[in-house]
């Protein structure tokens, strides 16, 4: 019997995460367990007042999550393409990224991001969200390298994961 436990995907619009988000699709869909395209954004609505808003009314938060949002749907339909499996839920979450992916996690069978190969140094200075989330989450986090992209689908047997069944 396999786990219904869905597959959780974190996406910012860059190619690593979109790299991450088809390989989960792939594994979705070998195992018939959903996938959750989950984005984290944070805002940075500007609170002194109005005039920045006037003259830069784009920056608006219902404008700025309104793009988050048209980000997000066309990344996953770029992503499934013709497919019609697996079931697929896009999310949009203000927050931080690490800490809402964590907590998203602890119902998930694995937590997938994309790595963008920034080096260690950078990740060391800057933080990196994967490895953030790599020490917070509640189910094994799987990084999609970067030149690694999902395998093509085979009609022959695969071996079961002991993980997600």
């Amino acid at each position: 019997m396999t786990s219904r436990q869905p597959l959780v995907v974190g996406v910012d619009g860059s190619a690593a995460s979109a790299r991450a988000l088809r390989w989960a699709l792939v594994e979705g869909r070998r195992r018939g367990v959903p996938v959750f395209a989950l984005e984290v954004w944070e805002s940075h609505a500007v609170t002194a007042g109005p005039g920045p808003l006037l003259m830069y009314p784009n920056l608006a938060p219902h404008h700025v999550r309104e793009q988050h949002w048209q980000n997000l749907t066309r990344l996953v339909h770029e992503c499934m393409g013709a497919a019609s499996s697996p079931e697929v839920h896009a999310e949009l979450v203000e927050g931080d990224a690490a800490a809402v992916l964590a907590d998203r996690s602890a119902h998930a069978a694995m937590l997938v991001l994309g790595d963008r190969g920034r080096g260690r140094v950078a990740d060391a200075v800057l933080g990196s969200t994967a490895l953030r989330c790599i020490h917070r989450a509640r189910c094994p986090v799987l990084v999609v390298p970067a030149g690694v992209e999902p395998e093509a689908e085979s009609g022959g047997a695969h071996a079961i994961d002991p993980v997600l069944g």
